[in-house]
């Protein structure tokens, strides 16, 4: 395992690095058990461990290890089961490989919302910075070489990984399989071409140039398939580790026009046994799956929603919720949208639900408004099994057309606390859809205006007023507004208050210099403020 030091975080020259980890052996005959480090290019190799005897009961092991001079930047940690010679037998267990170092790795930060984002080791953006990952968010999206590492320093860190349902990826390199592939183009291509479905023309049905569609319903397919599967998953953490299955929609797509499975029918039959089999691979490793269902809605006549309900399905990943993504010019969604998307994510309670949404930044003051407009929409369905993913828009800034390795900023510590009851609306007319949405929290309050569905300017939407009942503390204005204020919220406006005697406010480094204790620690005294805020 290699785990790089990229900042002054880590362990600098002459540190100790503290590694724990947790071993139970049996049967043991004739074998050696090695642990080992070393710098991450050059350098010598410091033994830990190497023994012939290791514990035959669940053991953790501890040991030091003092970063060297000659290379910083990182180290490596080799765990090496070697079979001596002659007749070698046994079996070893490891579990719960920790890695710490210095105090400047603080504790997680408490957050009135869960993180999550995706980590690539190899994005420049991320920096190797696996510390910084695993302790900002409370899950990740990350393939099987950057999640062990994370959980060095995390190891309750929630992981979602991507395998595609349906389709087989072609390759360029014969020699290659795709680490999303869970049946192999190249394989089935030589030894069972008739796991391609093909469209009414005899052709095998594609989607762009590299993904090719296979017979989910074919049980020798889907059985290999659901074995991969299962050797992928080998290593998973149970209960922590999620699939994400990619494309399922895509099956029930009507341009595809499918000799085999020509109507919704038959789709679903086929989709049903493949689940079954997926589900039957992983039973006892306690695996959710969960799925993107693109543009459809999650409604009771959507296949989505009917493998939910069958137990097959156990969540959703939901892309462009509250604002835009992918479309350009990045901006709010229209008010049906925005609505539905939020009464999908309340009535799915308490099923993992993944969002994924952005913001631009070619505008900085507007890219920040809809940043906090899709943060407080988000607190107002927050619960303790929804995550949020709200980066940078996609096509917007640099690097352009990809993930980024998100870092969130202090505007997604704003210290709200916990929700306190559920989303209220309030002042609905006939003379617009919708209304002003509020929820309540320890410390304060959320307010969305998310009325107008005709862009760019939402004019079909309407302004409310809300007259504040003490002191607040604003996050995108900064600003303290005193008891009595008139706040007024235009369309797509989303504003988050915190309460100016929150003890909590005035340990929160945007709100210094603004809220002042009182003698008797309960207040604040507040700066004349007009009395309504335009």
């Amino acid at each position: 395992m290699t785990m790089y030091f990229p900042s002054q975080d880590y362990p600098q020259v002459g540190e100790p690095v503290t590694i724990r980890l947790w071993v139970k052996a049996s049967s043991w005959t004739n074998g050696t058990f090695i642990v080992q480090a070393r710098p991450i290019s050059t350098g010598s190799t410091t033994v830990l461990l190497n023994t012939t005897t290791p514990p035959t009961e669940w053991t953790q092991l501890t040991f030091t290890y003092t970063t060297p001079s000659s290379n910083p930047a990182g180290m490596v940690i080799d765990i090496i089961v070697r079979a001596n010679a002659g007749v070698a037998s046994g079996d070893i267990r490891l579990d719960k490989l920790e890695v710490t170092g210095s105090k400047r790795w603080r504790d997680h930060a408490p957050r009135s919302m869960k993180l999550i984002a995706p980590y690539y080791s190899w994005a420049p953006e991320s920096q190797r910075d696996w510390v910084y990952y695993a302790r900002e968010f409370d899950a990740i999206i990350a393939p099987w070489q950057d999640i062990k590492a994370l959980r060095t320093h995390r190891p309750e860190l929630k992981n979602i990984i991507y395998y595609n349902l349906i389709y087989s990826y072609r390759n360029p390199s014969q020699t290659v399989w795709s680490s999303n592939d869970i049946f192999g183009y190249w394989y089935a291509n030589a030894n069972h071409p008739e796991w391609f479905l093909l469209n009414i023309n005899g052709q095998r049905q594609q989607f762009g140039s590299y993904l090719f569609l296979m017979d989910i319903g074919n049980p020798v397919a889907s059985a290999w398939a659901a074995e991969n599967l299962r050797r992928y998953m080998a290593f998973s953490d149970p209960s922590v580790d999620v699939i994400h299955f990619d494309s399922f929609i895509d099956f029930f797509f009507s341009n595809f026009l499918l000799q085999k499975y020509p109507t919704p029918a038959s789709r679903m039959a086929a989709m049903t046994k493949h689940l079954r089999n997926m589900r039957a691979a992983l039973q006892e490793r306690n695996i959710e799956f969960i799925i993107n269902a693109a543009g459809a809605a999650y409604t009771r006549d959507q296949p989505h929603t009917y493998f939910m309900r069958q137990g097959l399905l156990d969540g959703m990943l939901v892309e462009q919720v509250f604002t835009h993504i992918f479309q350009l010019p990045s901006g709010y969604l229209p008010f049906y949208i925005w609505e539905s998307q939020l009464n999908t994510l309340i009535e799915n309670r308490p099923r993992l639900r993944v969002i994924y949404s952005g913001y631009g930044v070619n505008d900085p003051v507007e890219g920040r408004r809809q940043k906090i407009y899709a943060l407080a929409s988000f607190m107002l369905c927050a619960d303790n099994n929804i995550y949020l993913y709200l980066d940078k828009h996609y096509h917007e800034g640099t690097p352009n057309d990809r993930q980024r390795s998100w870092r969130p900023d202090a505007d997604f510590d704003v210290p709200l606390g916990q929700p306190v009851g559920n989303v209220q609306v309030f002042f609905r007319s006939s003379d617009y859809r919708g209304g002003l949405y509020y929820r309540q929290f320890q410390n304060g309050f959320v307010l969305v205006n998310p009325t107008g569905d005709i862009r760019p300017r939402f004019k079909d939407g309407a302004v409310f007023t809300w007259i504040l009942d003490a002191d607040y503390w604003e996050l995108r204005s900064g600003q303290v507004y005193p008891a009595g204020t008139r706040i007024k919220l235009y369309p797509k406006e989303g504003l988050i208050f915190v309460r100016a005697n929150s003890a909590a406010l005035r340990d929160y480094p945007p709100a210094k210099g603004k809220i002042t204790p009182l003698p008797d620690g309960k207040g604040s005294p507040i700066a004349p403020a007009p009395p309504i805020r335009r």
